[in-house]
């Protein structure tokens, strides 16, 4: 079994039956995690306190789901590489996620009837048996892909936020912007979102407290709202859109991004945007009368919560009538795609994203 991809598809009731029971589950887990006796688990929760583990489990159910639901197994070595870098570079000995695993297939098996979690538990052997190969893996950060002929300004700009300095980065972006015909869509395509993944690589590896990650954040959100500001608007068209992120997303600046694009272009824009529950988008949506629908998954954990939405949207007896785009960093990868099963479109970038925009309006 080992170096073959997981391949294994999950019947639905098993499924259906991991979601409604997957909270228990997963306190479970924590509540033997704290009682358990095993050397490195204590160091693990001494090291990032109960606060971040239960955090951490709460996250871990959302993420198993989302794998065995999108059936994309990729993403498996994707998430666990990840995070057994965020540990290892704060210095914990990962060997301590075998006893978890363990612990979750007992509860598991203790909360679903046996033929259920078998089918689930399976995932778990898998992640035992490649424990040695993602503790190396996770030793070598991703590289970020930048144009060679922006290098210098990506290093410019990523001294200011490193540094805070705001004014500094408008002045550079600003000084910049010709070489990208004065597109600031085009300059966050090729600069800016190669500078936030760069910023997230930092904190997994350590190398970036959380709060300077968010303050880098913050900083080039409130920097490309001035440039959004001064953005031409064509004649309005009379179709309404309605962009959000799915389930806890905590940054909003990526869907923010695609809705200036969208009224750009000329369309009514409506951002509902972030941390927003399902039932309340749903309803939304009906609501605002859109004609299109744009929603934005940067977590996998939120791939789940993303196909609910659409299920919901496409079933329900008031059907949903206009088009729903899906996009977002969680559905694309190294060779791999995310399949919203029900979404009209999955847009990779803007460019895309136009291209469809102009076929069907």
């Amino acid at each position: 079994m080992k170096n073959k991809k997981f391949n294994h598809d999950v019947t639905y009731i098993a499924l259906e039956n991991f979601a409604q029971r997957s909270f228990e589950i997963a306190y479970e887990v924590f509540h033997h995690l704290q009682e358990s006796e095993d050397i490195l688990v204590k160091e693990f929760i001494l090291a990032i306190g109960e606060a971040e583990l239960y955090e951490s489990l709460m996250y871990h159910k959302d993420m198993i789901h989302s794998i065995l639901l999108s059936r994309n197994y990729e993403l498996i070595e994707e998430f666990f590489v990840w995070k057994y870098s965020v540990y290892q570079s704060k210095n914990i000995n990962v060997d301590c996620f075998l006893i978890e695993y363990d612990l979750w297939k007992l509860s598991i098996m203790h909360h679903l009837y046996q033929s259920h979690s078998s089918e689930i538990t399976l995932i778990y052997d898998y992640l035992s048996l490649h424990h040695e190969e993602y503790k190396l893996k996770a030793l070598i950060p991703k590289k970020i892909e930048v144009l060679p002929e922006y290098q210098v300004l990506f290093d410019s700009l990523l001294h200011c936020l490193l540094c805070s300095e705001q004014e500094e980065f408008y002045k550079i972006i600003e000084i910049n912007l010709p070489l990208f015909h004065n597109d600031i869509f085009s300059f966050i395509e090729h600069v800016i979102n190669p500078l936030m993944y760069k910023v997230g690589n930092m904190w997994q590896y350590n190398q970036l407290s959380v709060a300077k990650e968010h303050l880098a954040t913050s900083l080039t959100n409130e920097i490309i709202e001035l440039f959004f500001i001064k953005l031409t608007h064509p004649p309005k068209r009379k179709e309404r859109v309605v962009v959000s992120t799915v389930g806890d997303e905590s940054h909003n600046l990526g869907i923010k991004i695609v809705g200036k694009f969208i009224s750009s272009c000329g369309f009514e824009v409506k951002n509902l945007g972030s941390k927003i529950s399902s039932k309340e988008l749903v309803s939304s949506v009906y609501e605002l009368q859109a004609d299109l629908l744009v929603l934005s998954v940067t977590l996998p954990s939120n791939i789940a919560t993303l196909q609910q939405i659409v299920d919901d949207l496409k079933s329900d007896s008031k059907a949903f009538h206009g088009l729903i785009i899906v996009g977002g960093q969680a559905l694309f990868g190294d060779n791999r795609q995310v399949t919203i099963q029900g979404a009209d479109f999955c847009s990779k970038n803007l460019d895309e994203l136009k291209q469809f925009l102009l076929q069907h309006f």
